[in-house]
């Protein structure tokens, strides 16, 4: 009950950062419980993926989500499909249900799952995901305590939504991170590219065709949002 309690007060406190109340969530409210992390993630209308905010996900590991936008096999997009809870109680239920996306488990070592959809707006789904590592022994968490700071939270942003205290903006992904979220063949392609070879040496350093690589090029500028070479480039320069 003083968890609730505690979260509750920290929204009374009007916060206006995201980052803030997820990571107020993640590292105070449920630290007992041995939180691996907390993220909420946006699916837009028109199926897009974005993860809004979160707390205890790093780079590598936000990297590794983006194959989500291309699979079902994840707790939290069953969550944001079905608009219902997803929770898995163990490690060998993620495995029976999710066996593709094991090995990104085991590397955060998330041994329980908690997803729940949040309602904010009419044009996107949204789902808090809440992931845990062991529980310490003799303990067990209360689902229910923490199905009630999901709906706390849910409370908070319906309650700002028109006053605009908190918005919530799919973050801009840079050049480099989508450039990471390649497969290995077309990261190494966009290499070839930087330094500046044309598709006939590309070609020939993968030993493959010409055709292939013109094919996983046309893949490669639709995944980078770019329409020629050059613009990959420009992207890298301005991030600088």
């Amino acid at each position: 009950m003083k968890r609730i309690e505690d979260f509750a007060a920290h929204l009374l406190g009007a916060p206006s950062d995201l980052q803030e109340i997820l990571r107020n969530l993640h590292k105070n409210v449920l630290a007992e419980d041995n939180a691996v992390y907390v993220a909420l993630t946006e699916k837009t209308s028109t199926g897009d993926l974005f993860i809004v905010g979160s707390s205890g996900l790093d780079q590598e590991s936000l990297v590794g989500l983006s194959w989500l936008r291309t699979t079902t096999q994840f707790p939290t997009i069953d969550c944001l499909n079905s608009g219902s809870d997803v929770y898995l109680h163990s490690k060998e239920a993620w495995l029976e249900k999710y066996p593709q996306s094991a090995l990104f488990r085991e590397k955060l070592g998330i041994e329980e799952i908690l997803c729940q959809p949040i309602h904010w707006n009419q044009d996107s789904s949204y789902c808090l995901s809440l992931a845990f590592g062991v529980a310490a022994p003799g303990k067990s968490r209360d689902l229910e305590l923490l199905r009630t700071l999901g709906r706390l939270f849910e409370t908070y942003l319906d309650k700002t939504r028109g006053n605009k205290v908190v918005t919530l903006e799919p973050p801009t992904t840079s050049m480099k991170r989508k450039i990471e979220a390649l497969n290995d063949r077309h990261r190494e392609t966009v290499n070839l590219v930087i330094k500046g070879l044309n598709n006939q040496e590309i070609a020939d350093a993968q030993g493959i065709s010409v055709n292939t690589v013109k094919s996983d090029l046309k893949k490669i500028f639709k995944d980078l949002g770019v329409s020629y070479r050059s613009q990959i480039y420009a992207e890298m320069i301005d991030e600088e």
